[in-house]
């Protein structure tokens, strides 16, 4: 369930910030073009409904759950006349926000370097590092992707890993096909990985 946060709650929390594909996100059935450094207003609210409308965006120590859905990374301010709510995601917990009204500023490309920088900050579920890795190795992090794994996948666990990180590369209603992954992609490469622990 949704719920509001006071002002003073919000200046308690760790730094917003939002990933987009540029200057775009989006937004219910279409596409929100954001005015950066400027107020955006949403085009729907409703904060009591479960789909609620407004913008989404994360915290510093969640962003890299959602690091997949951009190539820029944002800080985010929310202006004073702003509401913000605390959305219910059991993947991320206390990470994913919403408002009425947000400024975008500071836009830098979000590189391999900065996708492990966000995840070395993050405060996860064990099981959302899983479905994290899967979305690095779509955006192609490398690097970032075999942190994650060292620092959180093993034997005991590799069978979670392998089901979430399929999970996440398919459809809903299909099962994982893996000759439809892009060959010397960095999904693939991935897959060998955690497969080669699976087997080792």
């Amino acid at each position: 369930m949704n719920r509001k946060l006071s002002k003073e709650e919000i200046k308690k929390l760790p730094k917003f910030l939002k990933a987009m594909f540029k200057d775009e996100s989006r937004f219910g059935d279409g596409v929100f073009k954001y005015s950066i450094d400027q107020v955006n207003i949403a085009n729907i609210w409703n904060p009591d409904e479960e789909n609620s409308g407004g913008f989404n965006f994360s915290t510093e120590d969640q962003i890299a759950r959602w690091i997949v859905r951009g190539d820029t990374l944002y800080d985010v301010i929310i202006p004073e006349d702003a509401e913000v709510i605390l959305a219910d995601n059991p993947s991320t917990p206390n990470g994913v926000f919403r408002s009425n009204k947000i400024i975008v500023t500071n836009p830098r490309e979000i590189t391999d370097e900065l996708a492990l920088e966000l995840f070395l900050k993050s405060k996860l579920p064990e099981k959302t590092y899983f479905k994290t890795l899967a979305g690095y190795a779509v955006r192609g992090h490398i690097n970032s992707c075999r942190e994650i794994i060292k620092q959180k996948v093993n034997k005991d666990n590799i069978d979670m890993v392998i089901s979430e990180f399929e999970d996440f590369l398919t459809p809903k209603g299909e099962k994982f096909d893996q000759s439809k992954i892009e060959k010397k992609s960095v999904t693939e490469e991935v897959i060998k990985i955690l497969y080669s622990i699976k087997e080792s």
